[in-house]
Formats: C-alpha cells, structure tokens, sequence
C-alpha cells in the first residue's frame, strides 16, 4: 500500500515566489505561511538552519497561521552550527529544543532535518559525532542528509539505525561524488529532499543557477514509483522541492500532487495558473472565505489514504 504522501517547499518566505505564487498585494497582516498553507500539507523550516534565535512564540505563531489545515506538518532543519561549523554549544541544544517544543505538543512536527555538507565524509569521528547529536535531540524523529558518497553503503546505515537515525533520499546532480539518489526508509517514515538536476551549473552561478531545475512529468512519476516501491512499514512519506527559482517548486508539487490524486481538482494561486497553464487542468482556484475570513482548505481524500483508513 502507498504511504501517506505530504508534498511540501524548503521555506515559505522564498523571493522566488513573490508574484508567481503569492499575490502582488498583500494587505495588512498578510501572512505568508497562512497563505502557503492553503495549498500544501508540509513546510521544512529552513530559517532555522541560520540563527538559533527562534524561540517558540515564533512556533506558536507559526501554528496559528495554518491551523485551518489540519495536515499541515512541520519539518524544521536543525542550525548549521551542528552540521556545517560543527561549533554549537549546549546552549544551542536548548535553543533548538525550546524551538520545538509547541511543534511537538501539537502534534505537528515530522521530524528534524541534519543536511551535512559535501565534506562531511565518513570517518569514524564523524560517526561518533552524530551519535551525540542523536542524543542530544532523542525526543524527535532525525532525518539526515549527506552529500558524499562514502556514506552509500550497509554499514553506513547500521551507523544510523543503531542512532534511530533516518536517511534522507537526496535527488542531487551526479557530480563531486555525490551521494546517488537513494530509496531507502527503515522505520515507518520517508524522506525525500529534491534539489534538481542542473549538474551543469551547480558550482557556478549562485543559488539562483544551482536549484534551476524543473522535473519533467517523467522524473515525477519516477519519484512516485519510488515511494510506491518503499517497505510496507512505511506509513507517510515527506517530498519536499526545492527548485525554487521561477517557483518551480510549486508547480511540481502540484503536478505531482494530481499524480497521485488524478481525480481531485486542488486549489491553486490563479497567478501561478495563469503563468504555468499546464495546471490549468487539474487546479483551480482557492474556496471562498469562511466566516472567519480564512479560505477552506478543502482537503480530497486520496484512494490510498481511504483504503488506509478501512484496514
């Protein structure tokens, strides 16, 4: 059976999706997150990796903004402080903790994200090192994320089981020895980071350049074969794209959401529609305001989700 599949961005507060997503005028007390929420189930927090000076009124608030979307969940990526600098102090633990804390009592965090960088080869330190950040965050579901390839092997997943550590499945370009696009999930979740293909420009040009990437239907329902394909353990499966230059993130999440679903009609920004008309067809535009001045966010149950429901 298919797991549940939340299709979510890197971030809500992107440039990139000024005008191809999010209105041109935005009242007082806009609020992006609650706008982003009518349309998509998931969100990986990526400010978090920058500061640690987040604390969980900020969580509190960001609960409030999608409280109209019941299956809204929030992965959050943890301080670079941890996996790039390797320099965070116990300090930053607590930070990091206080942070998640009202996401956990809601019931709304998937899990924390450690993206390592291309560096972060496999050394025996390095493996005792993330022992201790196991500990350090054990009250939560860890993801990691590793760029090199040194960690695509047996061993190195019995590292991270024996840390009750998950792998992320990284779509990264085949360049530098990266670590190949995997499909693995040994508990009962998923994780799939999608940063695109564009080998050619990866090291050259910029964020901008480097996630220009659009996947074609073909590398969609690739991915969707994949997650299809995972144990039957595996109940949910978190996607999360971040293409974000010319907002093709969204329009993949999109379309990838009507290939799972082909039957529903989901509600979509009418800029982005007018800009992508290939969506045209399977999106239309978001529900009236409820009383409260909120869109409903009506959400379709998919066939798998009603099959998972009767067993």
């Amino acid at each position: 059976m298919q797991p549940e599949i939340l299709i979510g961005m890197g971030g809500w507060s992107l440039p990139s999706f000024d005008g191809p997503f999010y209105p041109e005028n935005q009242g007082k007390g806009f609020r992006k997150l609650e706008y982003y929420s009518r349309f998509f189930d998931l969100v990986e927090v990526n400010a978090t990796f920058y500061t640690t000076s987040l604390g969980p009124q900020q969580a509190r608030r960001w609960l409030q903004d999608i409280q109209d979307n019941e299956r809204f969940t929030f992965t959050v990526k943890l301080f670079q402080g941890f996996t790039h600098k390797l320099n965070a102090t116990q300090g930053d633990v607590k930070a990091v903790r206080a942070l998640l804390e009202p996401l956990v009592e809601a019931g709304k965090l998937g899990g924390l994200i450690l993206q390592f960088p291309h560096s972060f080869e496999r050394t025996p330190g390095h493996e005792q090192y993330l022992r201790k950040l196991a500990e350090s965050f054990s009250s939560c579901a860890l993801f990691v994320e590793f760029r090199h390839d040194s960690w695509n092997s047996a061993e190195a997943f019995d590292v991270m089981k024996s840390c009750s550590m998950q792998l992320v499945n990284t779509d990264l370009p085949a360049i530098k020895q990266h670590i190949p696009f995997t499909n693995e999930a040994w508990g009962d979740a998923a994780y799939y980071r999608l940063m695109g293909r564009n080998k050619e420009s990866w090291d050259r040009g910029g964020v901008e350049q480097r996630y220009n990437y659009f996947y074609s239907e073909e590398e969609l329902r690739e991915i969707l074969r994949n997650i299809s394909n995972l144990k039957a353990t595996v109940r949910k499966a978190f996607v999360v794209f971040h293409n974000d230059p010319n907002a093709h993130s969204p329009v993949n999440g999109f379309q990838l959401r009507h290939m799972i679903d082909p039957n529903a009609r989901f509600p979509a920004p009418a800029v982005l529609t007018q800009s992508f008309p290939q969506l045209q067809a399977f999106c239309g535009k978001p529900e009236e305001p409820n009383s409260t001045g909120r869109p409903r966010l009506i959400h379709r149950v998919t066939e798998s989700e009603r099959r998972r429901k009767n067993t």
